[in-house]
């Protein structure tokens, strides 16, 4: 079977994102997996159910973890839904991957590190990290920081740091104007 990435989070505030390998389903008719829908492994058995499904993403829940699939990753059989991996498989991809991102978010938290927004705008960057909290000095230009929750900054595919919400959001929930457009030619980190 055919290994294909696959997300395990979507990022949003208090979330980080997360990827796995997960094997695909042999291909099939193209199928549209709806939320509350069944999910099983190739030998029939239940792997969880549909969480979500957003864009060509769909989100499983086995009851211990979430994954993000791709829609590419189901075929239709006797049983309904299936994807390419037993229960047991899927949530020890998506722990396992849990604890890589972790690793990797908590060597990207350093003083001077950027932080961006949710559509790739740098809103600020470390000033201090000390504990669970993160001091983020904004990038307003005013001298002003914010204080966050390390579980409130995910960790982006590309290795930058972000939160779950625009930067025009973020200006308005602190009161300031949001950060302009990056120059021509600079680009958005993948996956924002």
């Amino acid at each position: 079977m055919k290994n294909s990435l696959i997300a395990a989070a979507i990022i949003a505030a208090g979330l980080s994102p997360v990827a796995v390998m997960a094997q695909e389903a042999a291909p099939a008719a193209s199928v549209a997996p709806t939320v509350g829908a069944k999910v099983f492994d190739p030998e029939g058995n239940e792997v969880g159910a549909v969480e979500a499904v957003a864009g060509d993403v769909v989100t499983v829940n086995t009851g211990v973890a979430r994954a993000g699939l791709p829609k590419t990753a189901f075929a239709m059989r006797d049983k309904g839904l299936t994807i390419g991996m037993t229960k047991a498989q899927l949530e020890a991809a998506v722990m396992g991957a849990k604890a890589e991102s972790g690793e990797a978010k908590a060597k990207a938290m350093v003083v001077d590190a950027p932080i961006k927004s949710s559509d790739g705008k740098v809103i600020g960057t470390i000033a201090k990290v000390e504990g669970d909290d993160v001091t983020m000095t904004l990038a307003d230009g005013e001298g002003r920081t914010a204080l966050f929750k390390k579980a409130n900054i995910g960790l982006m595919p590309d290795g930058s740091l972000a939160i779950g919400m625009t930067a025009d959001a973020f200006a308005q929930a602190v009161g300031g104007s949001a950060p302009q457009t990056a120059a021509a030619g600079a680009e958005a980190p993948a996956g924002t």
